[in-house]
């Protein structure tokens, strides 16, 4: 059933529609997609009151558009090294024309080599169509249900009867037991030196360094009320939330790995930031924040220019003031080349030395050394991929949620210059997004 041929209709009757849909169904040899165009719903809300243990949340830098999936149809996933070719053959394999709106969701971790049991459920990478999602596109919104090969129609109606809207949202706020930060702030600047002899050495150019702060709560925490407080105080962010079993992780991210369309592909250079309080011209005058911006868009520069045609860059950096502060920013466009794959712009790409460092065989080493966590999916890259169009965001500004706890992640880069206070502050910075909504106040 396409969205094309029904009415506008409201949640309540889309359930009923799609419950007939599902006991006529008879299997295919390819995913068959029940679609209903229903009057608006808040996704998020809708979200919070769904039981499965397997949710995701993506919107858009503008908020124009954004998916609640549940539950899980389809699913791919691995533990060991990414085999990037392999995972999108597989992806694109279960995608057609049919479904214009039938993606895959998901993401890669940061680093196969280093990740914490707490990350075990997200794997290195992970990929879901979910079974029932919540599409908004503007004002249109579109109720779905993929089903693929034999179903159990009785369990799927049960599922379909209990996704319920709540008239209310759910408080997500608990009192604040304590706080930790990893490192402490002496083995960061421990650290940071570290990195600095290296530079010194003429070893690296750029080294990004990241914090965990765990905030231990007196009670479980509601995710979905979290994401959509975090929504509001993070406008002009790629917003998500992937929950794989008990843990959930959310964020607002302000930086796109890559977007595709058909063999158009953009991509930015997001490095060297400020907070509010200095000007944006403060930041475009910084010697410091300028060479490490430069660092990102030279490696961006050299891993596209093989892999397009005409690739255009902008002239010098613009700064982009978000709700945490100032960015410089570089934007990059082209047209890939042919016989030029996704797994060939993300493989060059992933990670760029805005999250990894210059150059990347050296960085990511001293990352895995000096970091007393492994990063699991923060900074990794996630989003969507579809038939002919895929874009994935840069997994920052982020926090994984295990009930009473919440541990936040966020980096700075470490270059010439650089200075273990004020490095140790940006990052202060970069959670604050994430403080203002859970509050200082300790239980």
């Amino acid at each position: 059933m396409s969205a094309k041929n029904n009415p506008l209709c409201s949640y309540d009757a889309a359930k009923a529609l799609m419950a007939q849909a599902i006991r006529s169904y008879r299997p295919a040899g390819s995913i068959v997609r029940i679609e209903l165009k229903i009057e608006p719903v808040d996704q998020i809300r809708w979200l919070s009151a769904q039981k499965s243990s397997v949710k995701i949340f993506g919107a858009n830098q503008d908020d124009s558009a954004a998916i609640a999936g549940v539950g899980e149809a389809l699913g791919l996933q691995g533990q060991g090294k990414p085999a990037y070719a392999k995972i999108f053959q597989q992806l694109r394999r279960h995608l057609t024309p049919q479904y214009p709106y039938l993606q895959w969701y998901g993401g890669f971790c940061f680093d196969h080599l280093r990740r914490d049991r707490e990350w075990h459920s997200f794997g290195t990478w992970r990929f879901v169509l979910p079974r029932f999602e919540l599409a908004r596109d503007g004002r249109k919104m579109i109720f779905s249900c993929n089903l693929l090969g034999p179903v159990d129609k009785k369990r799927l109606l049960k599922d379909l009867a209990g996704l319920t809207i709540p008239k209310f949202d759910k408080n997500f706020q608990s009192p604040l037991h304590s706080r930790r930060d990893s490192p402490a702030q002496v083995v960061w600047q421990e650290s940071v030196d570290d990195v600095l002899r290296k530079i010194r050495q003429g070893q690296c150019s750029k080294v990004v360094l990241a914090r965990r702060t765990d905030f231990l709560f007196r009670q479980p925490l509601n995710p979905w009320a979290m994401l959509k407080t975090l929504k509001k105080v993070t406008p002009d962010s790629y917003h998500f939330a992937f929950q794989f079993g008990p843990a959930v992780f959310l964020g607002a991210s302000p930086e796109r790995v890559y977007q595709r369309r058909g063999t158009h592909v953009r991509t930015q250079a997001l490095a060297g930031t400020k907070p509010p309080s200095f000007s944006a011209q403060a930041l475009l005058k910084s010697a410091k924040d300028r060479h490490e911006h430069q660092i990102v868009v030279e490696a961006i520069a050299a891993a596209l220019r093989p892999l397009c045609h005409g690739l255009n860059i902008a002239s010098g950096p613009q700064v982009v003031t978000l709700s945490n502060g100032h960015h410089l920013n570089t934007e990059f466009e082209g047209h890939l080349k042919d016989g030029v794959s996704d797994e060939d712009v993300l493989q060059s790409l992933h990670p760029t030395p805005a999250v990894g460092g210059a150059p990347r065989d050296l960085a990511l080493p001293m990352i895995r050394r000096l970091e007393p966590f492994g990063r699991g999916w923060y900074a990794g890259p996630l989003g969507y991929v579809g038939l002919d169009w895929v874009e994935f965001v840069v997994g920052i500004r982020s926090g994984l949620v295990q009930g009473k706890k919440l541990s936040v992640f966020a980096g700075a880069g470490i270059v010439a210059g650089s200075n273990a206070t004020d490095e140790w502050l940006e990052v202060e910075n970069k959670i604050g997004n994430f403080i203002k909504i859970i509050g200082k106040q300790r239980g």
